[in-house]
């Protein structure tokens, strides 16, 4: 089908659900279901996953002074995947956007299949994973070719998404483990019981 992106472009997408009316002939598609195409689109010119454009988004974003394409801890990647999913959910986009799944893990909601993915990008040449401080903590970063996809992928995307990530990186960047377990189990008091342990990667 033909639709249109943010900025009024034409774009053909495949791959939408659609269901037909047998009496009018009318077709009816859902916009969360057009919008999952459109970024499927999107990952598959640059041979990414669907879920990886929100990584990749997150790990470019730049609010204020915090420095483009790269995460100190893991566990910021970790909160800020699930606080991304949360806010989208908030604003009735929870389905229009690609995600991973999450576990409710002892040290708090954790993405599925980020371990695979980061281990995949880092094949690709997309970011690179290391560890410092005596393995105290995990450093994410976009590689160069990794900033060039994510740049384009960050002008791609519409601002309200852009906004919302800027939004959820400069809350969790600066908060430590025992500060987001906290706010986590303010803001979601479902995690409590499982959310035991401090995530320190």
């Amino acid at each position: 089908m033909d639709a249109v992106d943010w900025r009024g472009n034409t774009i053909h997408l495949k791959g939408v659900p659609a269901l037909r009316n047998e009496k009018t002939g009318k077709i009816r598609v859902y916009p969360s279901e057009v919008s999952k195409a459109e970024m499927r689109s999107l990952a598959q010119q640059y041979s990414l996953e669907p879920r990886d454009v929100a990584l990749l988004l997150l790990l470019y974003a730049k609010p204020g002074h915090f420095e483009k394409g790269k995460m100190y801890y893991k566990y910021h990647v970790n909160k800020s995947l699930f606080y991304l999913w949360k806010e989208l959910e908030k604003e009735g986009l929870g389905d229009a956007f690609p995600l991973d799944e999450f576990e409710a893990a002892d040290r708090g909601p954790i993405p599925k299949n980020l371990e695979d993915d980061l281990k995949r990008l880092e094949e690709k040449r997309i970011i690179s994973s290391k560890w410092r401080e005596k393995r105290a903590s995990k450093i994410t970063e976009l590689t160069p070719q990794g900033l060039a996809v994510a740049e384009k992928l960050w002008n791609e995307v519409a601002e309200p998404l852009r906004k919302t990530i800027l939004k959820i990186k400069e809350t969790i960047f600066a908060l430590d483990p025992k500060t987001i377990r906290d706010r986590v189990h303010r803001d979601y008091p479902e995690y409590k019981k499982t959310y035991i342990k401090e995530d320190t990667d």
